[in-house]
Order: C-alpha cells, then sequence, then structure tokens
C-alpha cells in the first residue's frame, strides 16, 4: 500500500529544477539516490511495546533464578515469560498469542490498519512509559516503530526493554514459563548492528548493490553469502518479474534480529521510506546524503506501508530445540541461509 508520502515523492522529482544541474553546489539535488528507496523499519501493534519482553519484571532475576540483590530493569537481560508455556513436557517457545489471551481484557494487541494518510507504522503511542523512572527516559522517542537503543549511548543499558535489536556483540536472554521458573537461555546478537545497518531510530539502511534479481530467485541462493550484508535491496529482474515496471525490495531478518522481534512481541508492519529532501535542505543538510549508523543525519519520509494481522515470526519447536532458539541459530535447518526474507513487490505499471 503506498501512502501519501509516495505522491509527494514523485512530486518531488517532477518539480526539481533542471537548472540545478550546471550549479556546482547544487547540482547533487538532482541525482537520482534522493528519491529512491533508502530505509526499511519493522513495527507491531502499539500497546505491544509495554508488553512481551518490554515488560519488567516485579522480580530480580540473576541467571535465570529469583534472588535479590539484583539490579533494575532486569539486570540488563533479556527476559521474556511465556504464559502459555509448560516446560515440564519439554521445550516450549515464546508464544505471542499467551500473552494475548493472558491480558486480553485490558491489551489490544491488534495492529492499525494501514491507511493512505499513514505518516508512521503505528498512530498510537510506541513510548516506553514503563521505563520512565530511567535516568534518560526523555531520550525514548515515540517513533511508531521498533526502535534500536542498543547504539544509543543514553538508551544502551536498557535496550532489553526498549527493543527491539540486541548489541553487535553476544547478550544473554533468559526464558520462564508462566510459573516464572526457569526453561532455557540463550544468547541474541544483532546482524543489522554488527555490520552497522541501523541507526538507533531503526532505520534499516538499503544496499548499494545492485542485478541481484537471479540471485534473489527462488533457483538462487537468495540469504548466502554477502547479498544482505549492506542491507535491504532493491532490485528488478526479467527473472522474476516478466516484462516492465515491477521493483522489488527484500529484506532479511538474520539470526538475532529475528529472535529479538520475536521476543519482544513480533512483526506486524513492513515501512519502507525515502528520503525527505526538502526537509533536510530547510535544515540546512546537503546531498550527498552520507549514511552513518552512529550519528545519522536523515530525515525520512514514509511511502509504503504492508499489516499483517498474522506475525510474521510466528515460529514451532522443533523436539526437543525450542523454536525461538532456532530463530537465534544461523546453522538452524528451518534457516539454512540465515533467517526469514521478505520480498516487496512494486508494479508501476
Amino acid at each position: 500500500m503506498y501512502t501519501q508520502g509516495f505522491g509527494e515523492v514523485l512530486t518531488d522529482i517532477m518539480t526539481a529544477n533542471i537548472a540545478f544541474a550546471d550549479i556546482p553546489t547544487a547540482s547533487a539535488i538532482l541525482d537520482a539516490s534522493n528519491y529512491t528507496f533508502q530505509a526499511v523499519t519493522f513495527g507491531k501493534d502499539a500497546a505491544g511495546y509495554t508488553r512481551h519482553a518490554h515488560v519488567v519484571s516485579s522480580t530480580n532475576y540473576i541467571n535465570g533464578d529469583s534472588a535479590s540483590g539484583a539490579s533494575a530493569y532486569d539486570n540488563g537481560r533479556l527476559l521474556v515469560v511465556n504464559y502459555g508455556s509448560d516446560v515440564a513436557n519439554g521445550a516450549s517457545s515464546y508464544v505471542v498469542t499467551s500473552t494475548y489471551l493472558q491480558y486480553s481484557s485490558t491489551y489490544n494487541s491488534v495492529p492499525n490498519d494501514p491507511s493512505p494518510l499513514d505518516r508512521r507504522l503505528e498512530r498510537g503511542s510506541t513510548s516506553a512509559t514503563h521505563l520512565s523512572n530511567y535516568q534518560y527516559a526523555s531520550a525514548i522517542v515515540d517513533l511508531g516503530h521498533y526502535a534500536n537503543p542498543a547504539i544509543d549511548a543514553q538508551l544502551s543499558a536498557i535496550w532489553n526493554k526498549v527493543g527491539g535489536f540486541g548489541p553487535s556483540s553476544n547478550s544473554d536472554y533468559y526464558f520462564m514459563d508462566n510459573t516464572s521458573s526457569f526453561a532455557f537461555s540463550g544468547q541474541v546478537s544483532s546482524f543489522f548492528n554488527a555490520n552497522s545497518l541501523m541507526d538507533k531510530y531503526g532505520y534499516l539502511t538499503v544496499s548499494p548493490l545492485s542485478g541481484l534479481g537471479a540471485a534473489l530467485s527462488s533457483l538462487g541462493n537468495p540469504t548466502s553469502g554477502s547479498a544482505f550484508s549492506e542491507g535491504a535491496l532493491v532490485f528488478s529482474s526479467t527473472d522474476l518479474n516478466p516484462g516492465v515496471g515491477i521493483s522489488n525490495l527484500a529484506v532479511r531478518l538474520k539470526d538475532g534480529d529475528a529472535a529479538s522481534l520475536a521476543l519482544f512481541g513480533g512483526l506486524h508492519h513492513i515501512g519502507v521510506w525515502c528520503l525527505d529532501l526538502k526537509q533536510m535542505l530547510r535544515d540546512g543538510l546537503t546531498p550527498p546524503f552520507s549514511w552513518d549508523a552512529l550519528n545519522n543525519t536523515r530525515k525520512y519520509r514514509l511511502v509504503s506501508k504492508v499489516t499483517f494481522w498474522d506475525n510474521l515470526l510466528t515460529h514451532e519447536d522443533n523436539g526437543t530445540d525450542a523454536g525461538i532458539e532456532m530463530l537465534a541459530n544461523p546453522t538452524a535447518s528451518d534457516f539454512t541461509f540465515g533467517g526469514p526474507v521478505f520480498l516487496l513487490k512494486f508494479n508501476f505499471t
């Protein structure tokens, strides 16, 4: 679904003054890269940003067991309680619907339906109000999608409660059943952050690579090698789409990024963003607009949004292996190529 922002970008393209081409300091405004897809974000229901792994437990945990003396906000660990799990019968993964059912009287878990007027993924507030006593709580921005506080100097200490992407190095998570008994633990690390592909506001950059259509076909190897090593991919291919006027955007949630989003409540929205060129020019920023994950000055405009009733990260246990562990495992049989890949097609014909 296209939003109003898409029409605004097309208007910017058609009204750009071609005379800029003769002005050395302004010619870069006409560069085609200023008007293409530049970022992807991920989201879910607004109320979910204070549920799931976002919740601050009333019990402090050390090494998976309740004990006194642990620091606030679950001692920096990613702690998840599954209200529908039963560890006595073997591995049990985090089932998002169990949280829905546990709090069905107070939890509106339905994501916003998409509207062409949307400027963000969720229209309701996605602020982390449960962390209001934190020293830097004012730094938590209401974005409408998942943030990436693990690389924010002020918020990295509570990334495990803000969500939804882990640090670049391994971080512990603890899984509890509905009686708060320890079930299993593991580690997550963000592929996006390890490769500096996402800024602190959750904008995943788009790869400059091109000509990958054939490699991303069902006959190829869509997630092997370095295809996604520089971000989401935009491509067109007659191998995939006979004819003209069709562009594709592919994004992979690899290993720890898939697991952490599943623990924080899943994935219902994918947003596609272009640069807000006029806003950046008003702010005194001039092209070329370089990408820097730690200090990203780019401004974005939502141009397309897809919304799903079902959680795109729904998973199942596999024998004695919990599904959440397989999401975080790059060699798991279900994800031979490193994680789920989502392909969005744009037909301009």
